[in-house]
């Protein structure tokens, strides 16, 4: 796809994507519709640089998010403030209405990276109840056992149970963490790039159990990801940030495509190459 903007001077380009990406029709939630998140004028200053400057936008009860820009755009940095665990300059971030914290327990998170040794002999149990508990268990107890045995059984990897985490693929493994993010029944759940690292056929199985998540009507739902298959395929609206500042919220048919958006200049059918990962 040809970029209209391919000729204009550099300085320019980015003025040009900015007025081009404000233009396209954009489609808001149903403001009656309850709040899950609520990101209102939010910035973040890092070592005096501002990363993130006055971002808006709502997740109502059963929406599926997909957060996407370039690299450097300041998804990472943004996921991090909504998580709780980098502070705001400016602005207020809520979970229904209430000022998020860091360990909410309203938020499941699946990381990017998957921070446990290998070689440490655990099982799929044991990291499900540590979400639940708060801390590595030594012994489980038969309800706890029950409840993550539910939470596995809720994205179909029951069978998991017991393995040891150290012969999980890595589609397992990535079931094992959203099943551990499922744990406490929260309201809202945000997965960072959830295929990153994943072969083809845990690719489209990660897909596939996205999907089921984004037609919950229960449970809210942030994707921050490069794949363009996956925001096609399980996105209800995509927020669009560039350069640290909202650009477009809308419908995926609204802005999949757009030459004006850097990461969504291609349809998802024409991208088969998986980006590096974000900032």
């Amino acid at each position: 796809m040809s970029d209209p903007h391919a000729s204009l001077p550099p300085g320019q380009v980015s003025v040009e994507r900015r007025q081009s990406a404000t233009s396209l029709s954009q489609t808001r939630p149903d403001a009656s519709l309850p709040h899950v998140l609520d990101v209102e004028s939010v910035a973040v200053t890092i070592k005096g640089k501002k990363i993130v400057s006055d971002i808006s936008f709502w997740i109502p009860k059963g929406e599926f998010v997909c957060l996407c820009g370039p690299n450097g755009a300041g998804k990472s940095t943004l996921l991090k403030a909504i998580l709780g665990l980098l502070p705001i300059s400016a602005g207020r971030i809520s979970i229904g209405g209430e000022a998020v914290i860091a360990g909410d327990h309203k938020i499941g998170y699946v990381p990017q990276r998957k921070g446990f040794d290998r070689d440490f002999p655990a099982r799929a149990v044991d990291l499900i109840v540590a979400a639940l508990r708060g801390t590595w268990p030594v012994r489980i107890r038969e309800a706890e056992r029950e409840r993550a045995r539910a939470a596995l059984k809720r994205i179909g990897g029951e069978r998991l149970l017991d393995k040891p985490l150290a012969g999980l693929s890595g589609g397992e493994t990535q079931r094992v963490f959203l099943a551990r993010a499922l744990i406490n029944d929260p309201s809202l759940i945000v997965l960072d790039e959830p295929t990153a690292g994943v072969d083809a056929k845990g690719r489209g199985e990660l897909l596939e159990l996205m999907t089921s998540i984004s037609r919950s009507e229960e449970l809210a739902a942030i994707l921050v990801t490069h794949n363009l298959a996956a925001v096609a395929q399980t996105a209800e609206r995509i927020v669009y940030i560039e350069a640290g500042k909202l650009l477009c919220w809308g419908l995926p048919d609204e802005l999949l495509g757009q030459s004006s958006l850097t990461a969504l200049a291609f349809q998802a059918r024409d991208h088969h190459a998986h980006a590096p990962d974000d900032e």
